[in-house]
């Protein structure tokens, strides 16, 4: 890469086959999977709240969600959420930890148009970690 080049730094994980690209202004740690105690009425991506740091946040399974936080059809190769590690991320003033992913690489990369990255010869795009807290927020169980 040329001096000079623009680069963005952040993490590029693995949702069943499709791989995804998250800012290190949004993601700010790879931690092990915590303990996790349930949420009761919770929806379904919620696998629940976890201690990290002093401060209990929201586990979410997005082993099943695509580059705009939407479901699609579940996948026989879908990571599970105990055994993979966790990224917490800090989005509309929340953090979050995200579970049910591969992480394949941390570092700096070349833009990709219209947005995202170059991870060798492929584009890879950004994750919409807002429109999973955004789904969060909704719904009878959130008070």
């Amino acid at each position: 890469m040329a001096e000079g080049a623009a680069v963005a730094g952040g993490v590029i994980f693995r949702i069943a086959d499709a791989r995804y690209f998250l800012p290190a202004s949004v993601a700010s740690k790879v931690l092990p999977m915590p303990r996790v105690a349930r949420v009761p009425g919770a929806p379904a991506d919620l696998v629940g709240v976890a201690l990290v740091e002093g401060e209990m946040i929201p586990v979410v399974a997005i082993g099943e969600l695509d580059a705009r936080g939407s479901r699609r059809p579940p996948s026989t190769s879908r990571p599970r959420a105990d055994n993979r590690p966790m990224l917490v991320c800090d989005v509309l003033g929340e953090r979050v930890g995200l579970v049910g992913l591969e992480i394949l690489a941390t570092g700096f990369f070349p833009p990709a148009e219209p947005e995202g990255v170059m991870h060798g010869d492929t584009a890879v795009p950004l994750f919409d970690v807002g429109a999973v807290v955004a789904r969060l927020r909704q719904g009878r169980w959130v008070v």
